[in-house]
């Protein structure tokens, strides 16, 4: 998306898909942060690295890794989804891509 926003958009164009990019990256990022959290916390509590959901259902974590993981997946969701306030990458988006690309935009988010 990146690439068709900044290559076939546009007035606008490399504003919209740099806007794009760091949004998107930045949701991925503390996603990505967070799922580390938890499968290192799963290393501390079991002693071996898991990603399996049903088995980070069963770990008792305190209450603030709690909030923490909490907060970070919901303003990752937030981002990638899009959701106010963190909405702003996707108007700019759609405005400046193309039509195809404005098409898969709104396909994926």
């Amino acid at each position: 998306m990146y690439f068709l926003i900044g290559i076939w958009g546009y007035e606008r164009r490399v504003y919209a898909a740099v806007k794009f990019i760091l949004f998107t990256m930045a949701g991925s990022v503390l996603m990505l942060v967070a799922i580390i959290g938890l499968a290192s916390v799963a290393y501390a509590t079991t002693g071996s690295y898991s990603f399996d959901l049903l088995k980070l259902y069963d770990l008792q974590l305190p209450a603030h890794l709690e909030l923490w993981f909490f907060l970070a997946f919901t303003v990752a969701f937030a981002i990638k989804v899009p959701l106010f306030p963190f909405h702003t990458w996707l108007p700019d988006a759609h405005v400046e891509a193309p039509t195809a690309g404005s098409v898969i935009l709104a396909a994926c988010s």
